[in-house]
């Protein structure tokens, strides 16, 4: 410390003693002031040793606190940097995932459309075909009214015929044979 101190003051007072010959004073002396320079030098030797003194740990503090303060803002600009990668990366992996989910949605959905689809359609035939049979049952039931008013109609034109005729043609014992045909007929 006293060497570094001793060097700093030799190369201050070199240069302080060619300052000191060219001052002019009112009673030039040939040569280099001595006696002022060595003034100058104790004088500036003792400002530095109260700058040193004094003035050094406060600048030493400030610098020591400016250097932490400094460390600290860029341990915890590190920090901050890093939970924002982590942040962007977590970020990054959800826009991944949900362009997955994504498709993954759009797949379950067009197989529930699919199956819906084949619902609606399954009960669309099971619609028409009952359609279908009960339009079958009711051609079925009016085709055999039709046929027995048929058959009534012609039953009915057939006796108006048979009593028409029945008289002119039949005889009495076909009119007994007639009668006793119906009368077995009905005991069955």
């Amino acid at each position: 410390m006293i060497a570094r101190l001793s060097a700093a003051l030799l190369a201050l007072l070199l240069p302080l003693a060619a300052l000191a010959q060219e001052i002019e004073e009112h009673h030039p002396h040939p040569g280099i002031p001595w006696a002022k320079l060595a003034f100058t030098a104790v004088n500036f030797s003792i400002f530095v040793a109260i700058v040193y003194r004094f003035a050094a740990p406060a600048v030493r503090e400030w610098i020591v606190d400016r250097r932490n303060t400094v460390k600290a803002a860029l341990e915890q600009a590190a920090r901050v940097r890093a939970e924002a990668e982590a942040l962007r990366a977590e970020w990054q992996q959800r826009i991944d995932r949900l362009g997955g989910e994504l498709e993954e949605m759009l797949r379950l959905a067009r197989a529930d459309i699919e199956i819906e689809r084949d619902q609606i359609l399954a009960a669309a035939r099971r619609t028409a075909e009952a359609i279908q049979r009960d339009a079958a049952r009711t051609a079925e039931n009016e085709l055999r009214q039709a046929r027995e008013r048929l058959r009534a109609e012609v039953a009915d034109q057939a006796l108006a015929i048979a009593e028409r005729l029945a008289p002119q043609r039949l005889t009495a014992a076909d009119q007994g044979r007639f009668v006793d045909e119906f009368v077995s007929q009905v005991r069955r």
